[in-house]
């Protein structure tokens, strides 16, 4: 079976939630058919891995856009019905590409990742399409609106509507539509109810993600990509909030903040007593083996946390918002201290600091429990059966 992947940012290396969930789609579909790629590169840096990429597909395409530009693009499309999205993600290389292929060669399915890489396929019937949305990204967007001010917090709104009537249009065209959780599928089932919505989770590689059991001293880790304003957000709230109420209890504790690209305002939090900010690390297991304690505390969140799974998978008991726990299954959920208030979520993390058996016993329950739910070759299993079918499985109502 031919299939057409359209991506809205290169799947490669798999080290952030949108690149890890890609990757390993393709790596399955690779194993099993002919997999064309075509995607955007909107960061010099992954053009490296190119050839990477490759070696899991039968052809990839690349086209590379600007963020500045892509962004200048997007403005005039303010005083339309269009979401900003749309325009950002829009390359005139990229759809002049697809349409030859769509030409050339005759597609068995075509698979959109990300709702704004509909715009490349007019979805006519001939060729079945699979969406996969992974988060309900209006959701998102308004979400965004109600954690920012004026004028911002107005074109936060304004794209969680317009995408949202975008989402479901895109979705009524496809056979069917892949979300990571139970929760995003609801979403989607509000958005666009005659559309076959299918929750399919995320793995993790337990394997590579295992615990080592070298932590040292009292050290609380959050990582993630710290250009992503959820993680900003989360990581100012822990730092200014949460953190000064730990310090009280536990006098040693240090918060360090694992993750690429942080900005002012994070590189600011190192002038706190206790805060380490590292930027992009090779490897992010080596900080991980050092931690006593990670933590979720989002304000915004949507889908899945690849951050909480593979800390659970290393063996480290987590601290998380209810917002932050709210996509893992319910075994994995019940493993996470949940507090939503800075008063709740210090306390959740002094006990564990002071009870180290607790903490490493709360730490190896987890890892058991991600490694039943979230294995890679189950979920992997049912996107090619979707793939190959997408009418042949009932959608849960």
């Amino acid at each position: 079976m031919r299939v057409l992947y359209l991506c809205h940012r290169i799947p490669y290396p798999p080290n952030k939630g949108e690149k890890i969930r890609a990757f390993h789609q393709l790596r399955a579909l690779g194993a099993r058919h002919e997999v064309d790629v075509f995607t955007l590169v909107d960061d010099d840096q992954d053009l490296a891995h190119r050839e990477a990429l490759a070696a899991h597909c039968h052809r990839l395409t690349v086209a590379q856009v600007s963020p500045k530009l892509a962004r200048l693009r997007a403005l005039p499309f303010l005083l339309t019905k269009t979401p900003l999205s749309v325009p950002y993600f829009y390359s005139a290389e990229l759809a002049a590409e697809i349409r030859k292929a769509l030409s050339e060669r005759s597609y068995d399915r075509i698979f959109v990742y990300c709702s704004a890489m509909a715009q490349y396929v007019e979805a006519d019937g001939s060729i079945p399409v699979v969406m996969d949305l992974v988060d309900v990204d209006s959701d998102k967007w308004t979400q965004y609106a109600a954690h920012t001010r004026f004028p911002f917090a107005a074109v936060y709104r304004r794209e969680g509507r317009t995408l949202e009537a975008f989402e479901r249009k895109a979705c009524e065209r496809s056979a069917c539509v892949l979300v990571s959780t139970d929760r995003e599928a609801r979403l989607a089932r509000g958005i666009a109810p005659a559309a076959r919505i299918h929750a399919l989770p995320n793995g993790v590689d337990t394997e590579y993600f295992k615990p080592t059991l070298q932590a040292s001293g009292a050290s609380v880790i959050f990582t993630g990509d710290m250009s992503y304003f959820p993680n900003e957000e989360a990581v100012l709230f822990f730092a200014r909030k949460v953190l000064p109420l730990i310090q009280q209890s536990v006098s040693e504790a240090r918060f360090v903040i694992v993750g690429r690209n942080p900005g002012p305002r994070i590189r600011e939090l190192e002038k706190l007593n206790g805060i380490e900010v590292t930027g992009f690390v090779p490897d992010v297991r080596d900080w991980l083996a050092k931690a006593h304690v990670a933590v979720a505390p989002f304000t915004i969140a949507a889908g899945i946390q690849n951050k909480i799974l593979e800390a659970m998978s290393c063996g480290l008991p987590v601290v998380a918002t209810a917002r932050a726990a709210q996509g893992l299954s319910r075994r994995a959920a019940d493993l996470v201290e949940v507090g939503d208030t800075a008063e709740d979520l210090a306390a959740k993390v002094v006990v564990l600091l002071r009870d180290s058996g607790r903490a490493r016993s709360r730490g190896m329950v987890g890892r058991c429990v991600v490694m039943e739910d979230y294995n890679w070759d189950h979920a992997l299993k049912r996107l090619v059966e979707l793939v190959e079918d997408p009418l042949a499985v009932e959608a849960p109502a």
